[in-house]
């Protein structure tokens, strides 16, 4: 059987799930999210911009302390690049990797770190694994509405039956233009595809605010300029900076 990381001491019992939500666009997005993404929940991500939304939408997260990911062994979503993190407003020493041998090493660690109120945020690369099921999902939804742990879930390839509180598909949009021609900051085509217990099937335009590390709706400022994909699939040594942990 595979080792069980602990990362930190989990809460005391009688301390209360964390509760709020997450702002996106302020309208209709989040008049449809009941005032945006619940944090004491799991939120299943997919698209060629899966990992940028996750990595956007923790960092966005209000609770203070660092941010696990749960890295894909298998690279489906590419690696994180440390100097991309730092550009959009995030401190890779607030990162904390975890290279998981196979899926269920993976949703071991996953258990762990969720039960751990200290963490910010808990990112869950599925990839293309079939393991992580309709009875997976639901166990990782209800881990998250008891700690209030903010997870997210992200995955490669069609979207699968899940028992995630939401399910989005992300993807590159085109910036807008800056002086001198430069292209501005990232923006991101998300569409709400699936909302338990509320409406789905809703389209919005983000754009980062790596300053106040938040989104703000991409129709309320100038004009575009395509610039092709934000995001690629780049793959690169973790920085020094960054903590890593192995997950046997």
């Amino acid at each position: 059987m595979p080792p069980v990381v602990r990362l930190l001491p989990p809460p005391p019992p009688d301390r209360p799930a964390v509760t709020g939500r997450l702002c996106l666009d302020g309208g209709i997005a989040d008049a449809a999210l009941n005032g945006g993404l619940a944090l004491a929940g799991c939120h299943e991500i997919y698209g060629p911009a899966a990992s940028a939304f996750a990595l956007m939408l923790a960092l966005a997260a209000p609770r203070a302390g660092p941010i696990l990911w749960l890295a894909d062994a298998r690279g489906d979503e590419g690696r994180l690049y440390g100097a991309g993190l730092a550009e959009l407003g995030g401190d890779p020493g607030r990162l904390w990797l975890v290279m998981a041998g196979n899926t269920l090493a993976a949703l071991r660690a996953a258990a762990e770190a969720q039960r751990c109120a200290a963490l910010a945020c808990v990112v869950i690369e599925a990839g293309s694994a079939s393991a992580v099921d309709l009875t997976v999902t639901r166990r990782l939804q209800l881990a998250a509405a008891a700690s209030g742990v903010f997870t997210l879930l992200v995955r490669a390839g069609p979207a699968r039956p899940s028992a995630a509180l939401t399910r989005w598909r992300a993807r590159a949009a085109p910036a807008r233009r800056l002086a001198g021609n430069a292209p501005g900051p990232p923006r991101l085509a998300l569409a709400l595809e699936r909302q338990r217990g509320g409406p789905a099937d809703i389209d919005i335009e983000l754009e980062w605010d790596r300053d106040r590390r938040r989104f703000l709706p991409a129709s309320a400022i100038g004009q575009r300029l395509p610039v092709g994909a934000a995001f690629g699939r780049r793959v690169a040594p973790y920085p020094r900076t960054v903590s890593a942990l192995a997950v046997s």
